[in-house]
């Protein structure tokens, strides 16, 4: 059976010439269409940069915006030609519900990275107790926050665990009270102990002014007294503060020729 050229050229007008049109005109629809994607990219980028929005998160959201743009513009590009893109959207649905589910814990730790980088309970530089883990935020990720002891550990805690538990910030508010329980026998005298201790809190310059130092009779028993001191100082010089206190305290008791104890007080 052979087919004459006028009904190649028939079928090459009927068939040929609108599929290569309607090519042509979903590869001008996928260009324009990648530009336009690329300038609202830029603007929304602008925009939460001018809103200082963390570099990660920026990063992140550009990326998932620019891939929801793209495929929107494939389907427009394929629904020109003729393809029906109803199926296509059912199955990038199925698709994404399954990732979904896959990384539920993945997304669950993103959302609340976005929530961390948003409300900033801390910040790069801060010193954190979280959960178990008390160093300085060395990172503030998407996916998790990062720790470096003051042994010099490296933590990595998911942000999905962080964002569920109390966060405690001691850099956030500049100085923190040093609090030192000192346990004296009974004997002693208790207006001489006190302008002991105060001698010693006041020897020492980092101990900040405003607040003032307090010296609180806590409790008496029969064997003896017990003072908290309640020095403030500096987030910085804490550790240091807390240190040389001690050995001074251990210093005018020794001279003084008392028994006592010395011991940093819980947290809280």
């Amino acid at each position: 059976m052979t087919i004459s050229l006028e009904r190649v050229e028939e079928l090459a007008r009927e068939y040929l010439l609108p599929l290569g049109l309607k090519l042509l005109l979903a590869l001008a629809i996928f260009a324009v269409g990648r530009w336009i994607s690329r300038i609202v990219l830029a603007g929304f980028d602008r925009l939460m940069e001018r809103s200082k929005v963390d570099v990660s998160l920026r990063k992140f959201l550009c990326d998932v915006a620019y891939a929801t743009l793209l495929v929107a513009v494939v389907i427009a590009s394929l629904d020109t030609i003729g393809i029906k893109t109803t199926a296509v959207v059912a199955v990038l649905g199925a698709a994404g519900l399954a990732i979904g589910l896959a990384l539920q814990g993945s997304l669950s730790n993103f959302a609340a990275g976005v929530m961390l980088i948003i409300l900033r309970p801390y910040k790069v530089g801060d010193l954190v107790a979280i959960g178990k883990y008390q160093g300085k935020v060395d990172a503030i990720r998407v996916f998790q926050t990062v720790l470096v002891t003051g042994d010099n550990r490296e933590v990595t805690i998911p942000n999905g665990q962080i964002i569920a538990a109390p966060i405690e910030n001691m850099t956030v508010l500049g100085r923190r009270r040093l609090d030192l329980v000192v346990s004296v026998a009974q004997a002693a005298d208790l207006h001489q102990l006190r302008k002991l201790l105060a001698d010693v809190v006041a020897g020492d310059a980092r101990v900040q002014q405003a607040p003032a130092p307090s010296i609180e009779l806590a409790e008496i028993t029969d064997a003896s007294l017990k003072l908290h001191v309640r020095p403030w100082t500096t987030v910085e010089d804490y550790g240091q503060l807390a240190t040389a206190m001690m050995e001074r305290i251990k210093h005018a008791m020794d001279t003084a020729g008392l028994k006592y104890a010395v011991a940093i007080a819980p947290a809280g």
